[in-house]
């Protein structure tokens, strides 16, 4: 066989120049493993050789904490395996062979130099990515038991509960015509107007009839309108193979009832809110109704238990960390939108009047980027039009009131204080579009760390009530001081590269040395953060819009600044080291204790333990590339 031919045209070694690869060859050697051979076993040191399928077939299988092997790969001829002496000192899996195979054998010595190439690692994060979510969903599987929850109960397709078929009329049907689709099909709650062309543009619900006809004073008139004239134009549209989950979220954030399920332009069928209660969901529309029904701060409060409840479901169900994040976001954006509607309507009771100049209520933070699913402590800010002269007294005293009274209520229901003070009640962060420029202008030039800590916090800031165009104004502004200013970036990721990410040379898990949290590990400020940091340059560099850290490594991808195999190694991590941080606080939570982010690397079970290595180790390399992209090297 010539080695070096199928090397050439086998990547990621094709990568390799020419006099590298004939120096290789001399190394390489082949071995048949007849059908039934472990060729190596879960927990031994690796072999020192990188395995590559030139006939056969390969299992590779996962040990569970029970002993039962579980099939996670099946390997055939032109595949790689052991790849694992790239990122850990001992074989994550077990291989075994299903039929009698032929492998390449590829000592480490053949790529040595090759172990600092981003995209000969890249090649192989995919691999790494995969174990993490295998293992990762193994652990949700064994600790599902902890709650009566069926495990893939948000997991659902929409073509497994949607009704079909959608009853319809075209947008110039009269409005008799439609109340007798009602009248003959007495068990719909709604039809889909559509146009000429068959594309849905909108739907009329029984409700609407109601309401908006039999109702209303000019009942006559009103029944010679077309179903156009009356109509709701906001649709929320899904494919078949979206889940339940995902329906959900968008009732909840458009504050509707129906999903419409399309694919490639054709209505399949339409997701109701009866359709969720069937499936068991109606707790959380119920909990978001009620939200915003709510006559003050303490009806809000009294249901953060219910949100609580939810939460947990969800982390012991099949949900992964950003599906969860995001329902839980809309849960706490709901929260703070209606606090904010009390507050003015408050102020307005006590002959404050309304709000003097537009405005617009900003999230930061964990809650910028959607991450905060258990109620830590509150990051917020206030933008407003700057004030005509004279009455910039009077208009900073009113926001200011505004921004207390909605930071008391949040401080009410369980988000507690920045230590810091960095909430819309104070002064600093509460101030006319004018002094937020100025603001942005100082950090720019001073970036003491402080400013660094402020910058890091303010910069994933989202709108959630008010003025959008405010926050995109903003968020532009910074966008041209960094073009002014380039070196914002280099000292953000110095600053960013400082803290390392605790493994050893051995790949061991580093924990605190000393004090109250003596061999623990902080898994926000030692993982997490590492992960947020980093992606955060990367997006300011492009100017993403985007605040969320998922959503951000999708957009980085899409603009290849980062391939897409790494991209995918970091998002599991992330959402790894997410969900074993909420475990443990929701463990924590049973046992009457306050959330904490430490926990004790050897209380986790082994397979736990592995997702946090694994996680770490996608980390490093997140840092690596972070240091390669903006040239900082020498921490």
């Amino acid at each position: 066989m010539d080695f070096y031919e199928l090397l050439k045209h086998t990547p990621p070694f094709s990568n390799l120049r020419g006099e590298q690869l004939r120096e290789c060859v001399p190394h390489l050697s082949t071995r048949t493993y007849p059908k039934g051979t472990y060729i190596f076993r879960q927990g031994e040191p690796h072999l020192e050789y990188l395995f590559f399928v030139l006939s056969g077939l390969v299992e590779i299988l996962l040990v569970g904490e029970d002993g039962e092997e579980r099939t996670v790969g099946l390997l055939k001829a032109g595949d790689f395996f052991g790849e694992c002496l790239l990122f850990t000192d001992s074989y994550p899996t077990t291989s075994k062979t299903v039929e009698d195979t032929h492998c390449l054998l590829i000592p480490e010595v053949c790529f040595e130099e090759l172990k600092s190439d981003p995209d000969f690692i890249g090649f192989f994060s995919h691999a790494l990515a995969e174990r993490m979510r295998y293992v990762y969903q193994e652990v949700a599987r064994e600790q599902s038991c902890l709650v009566p929850w069926e495990p893939r109960h948000y997991r659902r397709r929409l073509y497994e509960i949607m009704s079909s078929p959608v009853v319809t009329c075209l947008k110039d049907n009269r409005i008799t015509e439609v109340a007798q689709l009602f009248a003959e099909q007495q068990d719909i709650s709604s039809v889909v107007i559509l146009d000429r062309s068959g594309t849905p543009r909108g739907i009329l619900t029984a409700k609407d009839l109601v309401r908006r006809v039999l109702g209303a004073s000019d009942f006559k008139n009103r029944l010679s309108q077309t179903a156009a004239a009356l109509m709701t134009e906001k649709l929320v549209t899904l494919p078949p193979e979206a889940h339940v989950y995902e329906a959900l979220l968008g009732m909840v954030r458009n504050q509707v009832r129906h999903v419409l399920v399309e694919s490639q332009g054709l209505l399949l069928g339409m997701v109701t809110m009866g359709d969720l209660v069937r499936a068991q969901h109606l707790d959380v529309l119920r909990i978001v109704d009620t939200v915003n029904r709510a006559p003050n701060v303490k009806a809000i409060a009294a249901h953060m238990t219910d949100i609580d409840r939810i939460i947990t479901e969800l982390v012991f169900g099949d949900a992964s960390a950003e599906e969860i994040c995001t329902l839980v976001t809309e849960f706490y954006d709901c929260i703070t939108r209606r606090l904010i509607r009390l507050a003015e309507e408050e102020m307005l009771l006590e002959g404050k009047g309304r709000p003097p100049t537009s405005y617009c209520w900003l999230t930061m933070g964990s809650g910028g980027r959607r991450e905060q699913i258990l109620r830590t402590d509150q990051d917020s800010a206030l933008i407003y039009d700057d004030p005509q002269p004279g009455e910039e007294e009077k208009t900073a005293a009113f926001f200011l009131d505004l921004g207390r009274r909605v930071v008391s209520g949040l401080e009410q229901c369980g988000f507690e204080l920045c230590r810091d003070q960095v909430v819309a009640s104070s002064p600093e962060w509460c101030k006319p579009m004018r002094e937020w420029f100025l603001a942005l202008t100082r950090w720019t030039l001073d970036l003491n760390p402080q400013v660094l800590r402020l910058m890091n916090i303010f910069l994933d800031f989202r709108p959630v009530y008010g003025q959008f165009a405010m926050a995109r104004s903003l968020r532009r502004y910074f966008y041209q001081r960094l073009k002014q200013a380039p070196a914002v970036l280099h000292f953000m990721t110095r600053d960013t590269l400082s803290r390392r990410v605790p493994l050893n040379p051995f790949r061991q898990v580093v924990t605190e040395r000393s004090g109250p949290h003596k061999d623990e590990l902080d898994l926000k400020r030692a993982a997490l953060i590492h992960i947020v940091d980093s992606v955060r340059l990367f997006a300011l560099r492009e100017e993403l819009l985007e605040t969320s850290t998922p959503g951000r490594l999708r957009q980085l991808v899409d603009k290849e600044v980062l391939p897409k195999d790494d991209a995918e190694a970091f998002a599991v991590a992330y959402d790894s080291i997410l969900m074993l941080r909420l475990r443990e606080n929701l463990r924590r939570i049973a046992e009457g204790k306050k959330p904490c982010d430490y926990l004790n690397p050897r209380e986790l079970t082994r397979r736990e333990l592995a997702v946090l290595k694994d996680a770490l180790l996608a980390v490093s390399r997140l840092q690596k590339l972070t240091a390669v992209a903006f040239r900082v090297e020498g921490l």
